[in-house]
């Protein structure tokens, strides 16, 4: 198989795998992007030309010696070293994206939407059976009823975004997908993700909304029908968990109980805003966070509780490597959001949109949802932001590679030929 081809079936699958396979798509990325760090290390291949690439993979490196540096800083030990393993998955990153971008990008579009499609639909099938037959929140074969909605609600707005784009053929499918996919968040119980997907969704509606009127024109019974059938399936599931929320937040503004489950979020984003004011600089190392909160928890708010993060990527990320970590990722967040608004104002091509929406899609639920959940740090959302970034990144405003230096024995052909010719 060319590369081409191979790279057109490994985004099928690294978009397909996350909500029904978990932690595969970690295994499956991982083991490409190392295969792609041979590559180019050895000569085999060349690294990527593109500014924004290099840009982000340099917010990258800051955001990693950063957080090295603060292990350091903050008694290092030879058994907790290896709390810093997940930190090579964004020193992969360049290279991942230099091998991806060899491929055609209208096929790797599409593999990116029926990936997700795929997804979608399979998500809603563990959702049912984990709700309905096993009675628990769906969490799919991500383990975790969080990380399944994030990945959920990500396939779902790519099929909503392929639909108002580039695939017009198979649109109804896709509009089915996300509908899937949107029932399969919903059952996974994570109010914060629901509210990202609702606003993502019609952002990317308002954006595309030329398309939306045409999907609509003599099909408006049907759409309205398929929301009172959503609105049917989960109306139960919903009242439970608003009633939940709002009884959270009585107790914590009338009685002051912290512990809930919103109770619990408010302690730790107080927790971490007084450690970053005492350690802005080194930060407290990602080694110790599980320690620190736990102490926290108990000294300051009486709570025999523990967590892995403080339930806000940012916080998290400026408390575990101070400024410089926390700083550079908002940087990157930044640029993905500046490459996806200038790509849909200036360029009418529908691939190049379509990438657009990607980073804006990945933007707005890792920075929206991560204001309140987390960011980075579980194998399967990070390898998924490295998926979605290469993939948006590329289809938006990436350079093809030339054909001629892949191996491949057939000359160049459509972008990448222009850029060999004299």
């Amino acid at each position: 198989m060319t590369y081409r081809a191979v790279n057109r079936l490994f985004t099928f699958v690294t978009f397909a795998a996350p909500p029904i396979l978990g932690s595969v798509v970690s295994f499956v990325w991982h083991g490409g992007a190392l295969w792609c760090a041979f590559e180019i290390l050895t000569g085999r291949r060349q690294v990527s030309p593109d500014r924004v690439m290099r840009f982000i993979a340099l917010m990258m490196a800051i955001y990693v010696a950063a957080n090295i540096m603060s292990f350091f800083a903050n008694g290092p030990s030879l058994e907790r070293a290896l709390k810093l393993l997940p930190l090579a998955t964004f020193l992969l990153f360049p290279f991942s994206y230099s091998v991806w971008s060899v491929s055609d990008k209208d096929a790797i579009a599409r593999a990116a939407i029926l990936g997700s499609a795929a997804a979608g639909l399979g998500a809603l099938i563990f959702a049912l059976v984990q709700n309905y037959l096993i009675g628990a929140r769906a969490e799919g074969a991500a383990g975790n009823a969080l990380v399944f909605a994030y990945v959920v609600c990500l396939a779902g707005l790519v099929c909503l975004a392929g639909a108002l784009t580039t695939e017009r053929v198979r649109s109804r499918l896709l509009l089915i997908a996300y509908t899937a996919s949107f029932l399969a968040v919903i059952y996974s119980g994570s109010r914060s993700v629901w509210a990202v997907m609702i606003g993502a969704t019609v952002l990317v509606l308002v954006i595309c909304r030329q398309r939306v009127w045409q999907i609509l024109e003599g099909r408006l019974l049907a759409v309205v029908g398929a929301m009172l059938l959503v609105g049917v399936l989960t109306s139960g599931l919903i009242l439970h968990r608003v009633e939940l929320l709002s009884e959270n937040w009585d107790k914590l503004a009338q009685g002051g109980n912290y512990d809930t489950s919103l109770g619990m979020r408010v302690a730790l984003w107080e927790i971490a805003a007084k450690m970053f004011v005492n350690r802005p600089f080194l930060g407290y190392g990602l080694h110790n966070t599980v320690d620190l909160i736990r102490q926290h928890l108990t000294l300051d708010y009486a709570l025999d509780a523990g967590f892995t993060h403080f339930h806000n990527g940012f916080l998290t990320a400026l408390i575990e490597g101070g400024v410089f970590s926390g700083g550079a990722v908002l940087v990157m967040f930044g640029a993905v959001l500046t490459v996806s608004v200038r790509t849909l104002r200036s360029n009418a091509d529908e691939v190049a949109r379509f990438g657009a929406l990607l980073l804006l899609i990945l933007f707005l639920v890792y920075a929206g949802g991560g204001m309140v959940n987390l960011i980075f740090g579980h194998d399967i959302i990070d390898s998924v932001f490295m998926i979605f970034l290469i993939t948006g990144l590329y289809l938006a405003v990436g350079t093809s590679m030339p054909a001629a230096s892949l191996g491949d024995g057939r000359p160049a052909t459509g972008e990448a030929a222009d850029q060999t010719r004299p």
